[in-house]
């Protein structure tokens, strides 16, 4: 039925267009249906082409930009390979929109139907870093190695939880307002898995989960006063450490956010070099490949401090444009959920909207010393398989709740 809508859609905008140029109103403009097939077409009609759009410049972008800051580092190889994070990065980009349009096709009440099972495979996961299977890279064991497979469990967490949020509060949206039979047990849930992340450490994407499954509380209707309770139990936390944890890990991580620039050489390091990539970009920047601090000053530049080669290559103004465009995206996962045709998408959407706004605004806060530095990527930009992969399907799932209902 949707293939002969859409077809039916093409034939009835194709006699307009003939009708108008009979009439003199179209002379030289083209008709885009005389470019692209038929199959190419019956996408961009089926699809939410603004968020395929959006999608896409991002993750094209991203390879662009992880080439340009890995560059050096890979030419310091024992085997040298300048094209190795272009090629990695161009396969993960490749994998990434394959997933998503596998996502766009699969129905997502089938999809959530198994909403459980993946809180399971999320947790199973989250244990087996904290075992031998675990690397441990630079003091911080996030990963595991399941033959050649390098994946991050706390980015799969992510997509987890938003599927699991949103069944369960479907299934019975009083439970955003109920404390025992839908809010404890909730966040509870949460708290384990964020714990378990803590310990990695990993702040930032508890961080992430904590602020996701708050907001589409809220958008169910979460009482406030329970949002006070988890900010205050936040801020209960950092006092903690700040109090009687000196010597750890993370009271060094909070105090050397506060001027970086004391301690440049040690902890503070990563965060100064940073600072110092973007104040060198300025408005324009240096220009695409000619950042300095890619060059061994700043460590692993394609990963999570991405943005501050960004800025040094195209300026405060090609930040500015990848804030619009995240926005844009932003902004539509919330029309999108808004116009969705039940709870079970509305919830979907938003988490994803949440999750992509949430982690946006705390890398950036890394990034520029606003917050400290921990492991959170920059969505779509930033080199990691996982990441990107994770980013995609959940793209793919708000795409297929816009099949659902037409966007204006």
């Amino acid at each position: 039925m949707k293939k002969k809508a859409g077809a039916e859609k093409l034939n009835n905008t194709d006699r307009d267009r003939k009708e108008k140029k009979k009439k003199g109103l179209v002379r030289f403009l083209p008709d885009p249906a005389d470019y692209i097939s038929e199959s190419t077409a019956r996408l961009l009609t089926t699809y939410d082409f603004v968020t395929i759009l959006l999608v896409t410049g991002l993750v094209l972008f991203g390879v662009v930009m992880v080439f340009s800051a890995g560059y050096y580092s890979t030419t310091n190889l024992s085997k040298p390979d300048p094209y190795y994070f272009l090629k990695k990065e161009g396969e993960f980009a490749i994998m990434g929109f394959i997933i998503m349009f596998l996502m766009a096709r699969w129905d997502y009440h089938k999809c959530a139907k198994y909403y459980k099972q993946y809180l399971y495979i999320s947790i199973f996961l989250l244990i087996l870093v904290l075992t031998p299977v675990g690397r441990n890279v630079n003091g911080a064991t996030r990963w595991i190695y399941i033959g050649p497979v390098n994946i991050t469990p706390s980015e799969i967490t992510k997509v987890a939880m938003i599927i699991f949020t949103a069944a369960f509060l479907a299934k019975d949206p009083s439970r955003a307002t109920d404390f025992s039979k839908g809010i404890l047990p909730l966040l509870a849930l949460t708290g384990i898995q964020a714990a378990m992340i803590i310990k990695q450490p990993n702040l930032s994407t508890a961080m992430v989960i904590v602020f996701i499954v708050v907001g589409m509380l809220i958008i169910g209707g979460f009482p406030w006063k329970y949002v006070g309770g988890v900010v205050a139990a936040g801020v209960a936390g950092i006092i903690f450490i700040l109090a009687f944890l000196p010597n750890s890990h993370w009271y060094s991580r909070l105090t050397n956010f506060i001027d970086p620039f004391k301690n440049s050489q040690g902890e503070g390091y990563q965060v100064s070099q940073s600072l110092i990539a973007l104040g060198n970009g300025g408005l324009k920047g240096l220009g695409l490949g000619n950042s300095v601090t890619k060059n061994l000053y700043l460590p692993e530049p394609q990963n999570d401090f991405i943005l501050a080669i960004i800025g040094e290559e195209l300026g405060f103004v090609g930040i500015f444009l990848l804030m619009l465009a995240y926005l844009f995206l932003i902004k539509r996962c919330f029309v999108i959920a808004a116009k969705a045709p039940d709870k079970l998408g509305m919830f979907l959407a938003s988490g994803v909207g949440i999750m992509l706004g949430v982690q946006v605004l705390m890398n950036i806060a890394v990034v520029t010393a606003s917050m400290p530095a921990t492991g959170v990527t920059l969505p779509f930009v930033s080199y990691g398989g996982t990441s990107i992969i994770v980013f995609m399907a959940a793209m793919g799932i708000v795409l297929n709740i816009s099949r659902k209902e037409d966007l204006k």
